[in-house]
């Protein structure tokens, strides 16, 4: 009798823990992030998203889905983002032989029901229906970023493997020749060649870039706003 009452207990028991089991749970978010979209007239329907960026930077051309959240109706219509797995290895780049690998992505917002395979052929300038954040990207670092390193100099700091946000500032204008050259020279002291020239991969290429990055916190909130507006950096300096 005993036996069978804890048998029957035992029972009881799993069919409890597999009623509070969910099927869809994916475990704690690496990196959660929070936002709100402005629009100047009525929302259209549309997701939240972030997007893999699998070409070089800043460039917005190549995207793949990474996950999609809903907006919530009201003032301010706000969202949250969850990301819970490493960035795709098509996202993973990095800046030299040898150096930590890094993938960036965007939060944008797109129109509601975008299929995945439909990602790569969003627009790459802000529409009524379609916009992305280009004051931040969020950074996956895979390693450790090593300090006075190119790495280190890029991304404003020597951050730990994993998640980032960080801000890009658009550079109001080309560098003068003393700054190029100060500049040229604080990244050779960092182990990259300089020829002179702005050859990719060498000093003056990474220093004539048109942005700068900041690290910041996750907590920061991220806008994206609809309709016209500067998408991001321009093109290098010559």
């Amino acid at each position: 009798m005993r036996a069978a009452v804890a048998t029957g207990l035992a029972l009881v028991m799993l069919s409890a823990c597999d009623a509070q089991t969910d099927t869809g749970y994916q475990g704690e978010p690496l990196v959660t992030l929070r936002g709100r979209v402005e629009s100047s007239g009525e929302l259209p329907p549309l997701e939240a998203a972030m997007l893999w960026q699998r070409g070089p930077p800043p460039g917005t051309e190549d995207q793949e889905l990474a996950t999609r959240a809903p907006v919530t109706s009201g003032f301010p219509a706000s969202f949250i983002l969850r990301l819970y797995k490493p960035a795709p290895e098509a996202a993973f780049r990095t800046l030299a032989a040898g150096a930590p690998r890094w993938a960036r992505a965007n939060a944008a917002a797109i129109p509601y029901g975008v299929a995945a395979n439909q990602v790569p052929a969003l627009p790459t300038v802000f529409t009524a229906s379609y916009t992305y954040d280009p004051a931040h990207w969020v950074i996956y670092l895979d390693s450790d970023v090593p300090p006075v390193s190119l790495t280190e100099w890029w991304l404003g700091g020597a951050l730990g493997a994993g998640y980032h946000l960080l801000r890009v500032v658009p550079l109001s204008g080309c560098l003068t020749q003393g700054e190029l050259d100060a500049c040229a020279a604080q990244l050779v002291r960092r182990g990259v060649p300089d020829d002179g020239t702005s050859n990719p991969g060498t000093a003056r290429a990474f220093c004539k870039a048109p942005y700068r990055l900041q690290p910041t916190t996750v907590d920061e909130a991220i806008v994206l706003k609809l309709g016209p507006g500067t998408a991001g950096p321009g093109a290098a300096c010559p």
